[in-house]
């Protein structure tokens, strides 16, 4: 079963951040951090919600796992910009038709751009 730090865990690696970086940016010592990992305590309520505002993820999901609305924590780096999250969530109204066509498109941006 995953935790709350199961899922920390995986976002400081796509982030690429060590436990010294987000103890310095969460203004926390390290040992709070190693110690509460180490023993699986529940997070302080504070430092939840700083960490679901620092990565763009919501704190239903980072807590519980649950989200429905939730997008993949792969996804966390561009969630952070607001007009992502705006085109991401009106994508819920699109037919599927649309939607395949957006991810075509997409598929040929990025394969253009690897070559470049």
């Amino acid at each position: 079963m995953e935790t709350f730090w199961d899922r920390l865990r995986g976002l400081m690696e796509i982030h690429r951040i060590s436990y010294s970086e987000l103890s310095t940016q969460m203004d926390l010592s390290p040992s709070y951090l190693s110690a509460a990992i180490a023993r699986n305590n529940e997070p302080r309520a504070e430092f939840a919600y700083r960490v679901a505002k620092k990565f763009g993820v919501s704190l239903s999901w980072l807590i519980a796992g649950e989200d429905e609305n939730a997008i993949d924590v792969k996804f966390a780096p561009v969630v952070q910009d607001d007009r992502v999250m705006e085109i991401a969530y009106n994508l819920h109204n699109c037919s599927e038709e649309y939607i395949t066509i957006i991810e075509q498109l997409v598929a040929h941006e990025f394969s253009h751009a690897k070559k470049s």
